[in-house]
């Protein structure tokens, strides 16, 4: 593994083996629920694994929540970070001249309110984000999402609305910016 060659203590080496063994399933059918491409899901988990290598400090004991909980994150920021990119690149292969002119405008506007929406996702607080991922990504219910965690399933239910009512401040904050935006014209 060369990931090994990035990780300087033999406990670290042994505990990045036993964290790839036991959570690369876990991370990446997180990857394949965001991604929906098993190609480049494999490329997130890839990248999520290069990123656990280079912060070994932050993982405590394989077993626990909180490192569960880590390299979930990480996993979904590679895969989002993968997903970007890949609309970025698909975005520029479409050829102006081959689309309608009505069309053009609309197929862009589409493109950047998705990608407003996943900066919304990304920069919500974590305890909201992760548990809202879980669920609308992962398709994952209260329950599970809750065995994950580590937390009750109410608290599920709670950090989940408090999420909405985060995402729904920002949608309407955009909108405000897009309509002041659109009245200068």
């Amino acid at each position: 593994m060369i990931f090994l060659m990035m990780i300087d203590t033999p406990e670290d080496k042994r505990k990045f083996v036993v964290l790839y063994e036991k959570y690369r399933h876990l991370m990446m059918k997180v990857a394949m629920d965001i991604l929906k491409d098993s190609y480049v899901a494999e490329d997130a988990v890839h990248n999520a694994f290069l990123k656990t290598a280079k912060h070994m400090d932050c993982i405590g004991e394989t077993d626990s929540t909180e490192t569960k909980r880590f390299l979930i994150t990480v996993t979904k920021n590679a895969a989002i970070d993968l997903y970007r990119k890949r609309r970025k690149r698909m975005q520029k292969e479409i050829y102006v001249d081959e689309l309608g002119e009505e069309n053009a405008p609309l197929n862009y506007m589409e493109t950047d309110v998705e990608n407003e929406i996943l900066e919304i996702l990304k920069n919500l607080p974590v305890k909201y984000r992760d548990v809202f991922l879980l669920k609308y990504s992962s398709n994952l219910d209260n329950v599970q999402i809750a065995e994950i965690c580590g937390i009750q399933e109410g608290t599920v239910r709670q950090r989940i609305a408090r999420g909405k009512c985060l995402i729904e401040k920002e949608l309407r904050k955009l909108e405000g910016d897009n309509h002041e935006d659109n009245s200068g014209d």
